[in-house]
């Protein structure tokens, strides 16, 4: 069920990974930094990676977001974590990079719900 929790966000920005967890520590006050590119926030772990498959060339418009420079992975870390607090989290994960002018699209199980 946990994994069923994972998500991603595909994010379109210029910036670099420390510049967007920057954004994410900010936005989220109770985000504990763990390393360079990486956090503890309400109860997951989250990782910013550069996006090895970054070729928007290769994908279509539909699947544009495939090709986006950076893949930020959300992975659960407590049994208490469900559905509804994923959903929030991933909204506002969303909204904070929107926020600072990057797109962002959310890639989970429950995305339709975000």
């Amino acid at each position: 069920m946990q994994e069923m929790l994972q998500f991603l966000v595909m994010v379109d920005s210029e910036l670099n990974d420390s510049a967007l967890l920057a954004l994410v520590l900010t936005s989220f006050p109770d985000a504990v930094q763990v390393r360079q590119h990486s956090c503890d926030v309400r109860g997951n772990g989250l990782e910013i990676w550069a996006n090895d498959s970054d070729g928007a060339e290769s994908v279509s418009e539909e699947d544009a977001y495939l090709g986006y420079p950076w893949r930020v992975e959300v992975i659960p870390l407590t049994a208490t974590v469900d559905e509804d607090h994923q959903v929030a989290l991933a909204r506002g994960l969303r909204d904070c990079f929107q926020r600072a002018g990057a797109t962002a699209v959310i890639c989970a199980g429950f995305e339709n719900r975000v």
